[in-house]
């Protein structure tokens, strides 16, 4: 802390030799952790919630709200005409940077795309599995019909983002995603790989115009200290992504800091396929629960800004039940069920994580656990792995020599019922499957009624806290900080809109000055 302290009150002193921050002529320069997987092709994966380039190049027919209700994007209206049948009011006047309406028939276009062989194993493909048709019914009116009821088809739509038929079929896959287009307030303008800045500008026929940001100068630095830097010696405006321990030293220094809760709830995840393991008894996965002290990880390691949560939900997410308690830190009681289950003498482990991309946090909360459950008898061995073949380890469900991996409870759709699926039979590469809950599972997706489905999902989240698919953790929290060169930062739909940020009017643009 003492060198972090020392690091920050040094790049202070060189930012106010610098003067004021950078924003300037409508130009944000934001310090990220990297380029999006696939660049730009947003078929390609799910877009994380906060700051990601895609959330300003594209739009989709619906947009989650903060409250988990679902909002308007390209599509302004919608009901159900029929169980399967939805018609979907589009907005008008809208168009692609590269001067392609979007209308009903390029919507159609796009879902017709999404059923070619060569897409079906990229992300939005998954998300439009349910549809079975797609009809034009006028310009701005489109119907689409799905095999069964799908009571979250207007959630799943959110993630299905619009492109122009016309370019992606002249570039393929590959060659739009290097020269992306869609109906968003900004276009980027090179991916420059070679290089650790790429650059979007304004899309000045975009349905919904930037304010005072013209251009955004994406900083690609992986490391949360290095972002740090750039932040603080002015060589950018936003730092995404900081460290925990960095954020009072950052309040100290004049920055604006946005700490927030957000969902998916982390877990590690507690296999129950395997008959011989031990984790196949529900009474060792409680035990587990209750001796991981959960309230003092999130108040020391994660200085108090997040909590200990009991289900794969948090209050915005439809479906959650606020009568679910945490796991109570009970570490007798974990003793007394690991003897009920015959492991009074323990067991090993073995724990596979990732650390890459999460915060440095995150491997003294590993730590903490393996200490925790080894007081219990539960020797457990800690090994890390890279991000991608963490991926890997995920989609395929071959862990290898892993008997338990960190996970996020799925919350795609702020949807109680995808991530309940997370933990289910349905997942592909499923860990923990309890057949006689996939009726109602899939009972719960095809109820149209939403206070009835409301009830199903919290039954099955109450029923999945006693099953105990997983050491329930924390929501994960994110974290933001930004000079006085931006006066307001508005968020909306879970992500920072940099459209409607406002500019100090006196920011002058000047080079960063750097240490001896």
């Amino acid at each position: 802390m003492t060198t972090l302290r020392n690091l920050v009150i040094g790049c202070a002193a060189i930012a106010w030799l610098a003067g004021p921050g950078l924003a300037a002529d409508g130009v944000v320069r934001v310090a990220v952790s990297g380029r999006p997987p696939g660049l730009g092709n947003p078929f390609a994966s799910m877009t994380t919630p906060g700051l990601h380039p895609w959330a300003y190049m594209f739009d989709a027919l619906t947009r989650l709200e903060d409250d988990g209700t679902v909002g308007p994007g390209l599509a302004t209206a919608w009901h159900l005409e029929g169980p399967t049948r939805w018609i979907f009011t589009l907005r008008p006047n809208v168009q692609f940077a590269n001067g392609e309406p979007f209308d009903a028939t390029a919507a159609a276009a796009v879902f017709m795309l999404l059923q070619a062989p060569e897409l079906s194993s990229l992300y939005a493909a998954g998300e439009a599995r349910s549809i079975a048709g797609v009809e034009v019914v006028d310009p701005l009116t489109l119907a689409i019909t799905t095999t069964k009821p799908d009571a979250i088809l207007d959630r799943r739509l959110s993630h299905i983002y619009m492109v122009p038929p016309a370019a992606w079929r002249e570039r393929g896959a590959d060659g739009f995603s290097a020269a992306p287009v869609g109906t968003g307030p900004y276009q980027l303008v090179d991916w420059a790989t070679r290089t650790p800045e790429y650059e979007l500008r304004r899309n000045s026929t975009s349905w919904r115009p930037s304010a005072d940001v013209d251009r955004i100068v994406f900083k690609t630095l992986p490391d949360p200290t290095t972002r740090l830097q750039a932040l603080l010696t002015g060589q950018a405006d936003i730092a995404f992504a900081l460290g925990i321990d960095s954020l009072d030293t950052l309040r100290s220094a004049g920055l604006s800091v946005i700490v927030r809760e957000r969902s998916p709830v982390e877990g590690i995840a507690l296999p129950n396929r395997d008959p011989t393991s031990p984790l196949a008894d529900q009474r060792v996965r409680q035990a587990m629960n209750m001796a991981v002290n959960t309230q003092a990880i999130a108040a020391t390691l994660l200085s108090g800004l997040t909590h200990p949560n009991g289900q794969g939900a948090i209050p915005e997410m439809f479906g959650y039940d606020p009568q679910i308690a945490p796991y109570a830190y009970d570490p007798d009681r974990a003793r007394a069920l690991l003897t009920e289950a015959g492991y009074d003498q323990g067991f090993a482990l073995t724990l596979i994580a990732r650390l890459e991309g999460k915060g440095a946090e995150w491997a003294s909360i590993y730590q903490a656990l393996v200490q925790d459950l080894g007081r219990v008898g539960i020797d457990v061995t800690l090994r890390t792995t890279p991000a991608q073949e963490w991926l890997r380890m995920w989609f395929s469900g071959d862990w290898g020599d892993a008997d338990m991996t960190p996970f996020s409870w799925t919350s795609t759709y702020r949807d109680a019922g995808r991530a309940i699926e997370t933990v289910s039979c349905a997942k592909d590469g499923a860990f923990f499957c309890v057949p006689d809950m996939m009726p109602r599972i899939e009972a719960a997706a095809s109820e149209m009624d939403q206070v009835a489905r409301r009830g199903l999902l919290q039954a099955l989240l109450r029923d999945m806290h006693d099953l105990a698919p997983s050491i329930y953790l924390f929501p994960q929290i994110e974290t933001l900080a930004h000079t006085d060169a931006i006066v307001s930062l508005p968020m909306s739909s879970g992500y920072y809109r940099l459209e409607q940020a406002r500019l100090k009017a006196n920011a002058i643009s000047r080079p960063a000055r750097t240490a001896d």
